[in-house]
């Protein structure tokens, strides 16, 4: 059992990790189901989490959807209006940014998320 658990979440990565497109869950599944069509929708929901917990991934949320992302490292995203594709996109000085007043005295920031919105270059034609 365990080895299929693994040849899963290998399946689910790759599929995540040649994507650029930041994959949502369905787009992964249907990637996947074409190697393994045996795999339900939730074991990949539940390995993507995993991934995720274990910082291989992260999870975008771009209003209601989920979106995954194999670059970890700090940058940002470019969304397109028309499409809704998504492009990695690196910010100089992003690490400095941060809120000037919170809500309340006891709110902490543990992350945050920068997204630039606008139509991408193939819609715009």
């Amino acid at each position: 059992m365990k080895a299929r658990n693994t040849k899963q979440l290998e399946l689910i990565w790759s599929a995540v990790r040649s994507d650029s497109s930041h994959p949502t869950a369905d787009q992964v599944y249907s990637q996947v189901r074409k190697k393994s069509p045996r795999i339900s929708l939730g074991t990949v929901y539940r390995n993507l989490q995993k991934l995720a917990a274990d910082g291989k991934l992260q999870i975008l949320m771009l209003g209601r959807s989920q979106r995954f992302d194999p670059l970890v490292a700090r940058h940002q995203h470019f969304i397109c209006e028309r499409c809704d594709r998504v492009f990695d996109v690196v910010v100089e000085r992003a690490k400095e940014l941060k809120p000037a007043k919170l809500p309340h005295a006891g709110f902490k920031v543990t992350s945050h998320q920068v997204a630039f919105y606008g139509v991408c270059e193939r819609c715009a034609r």
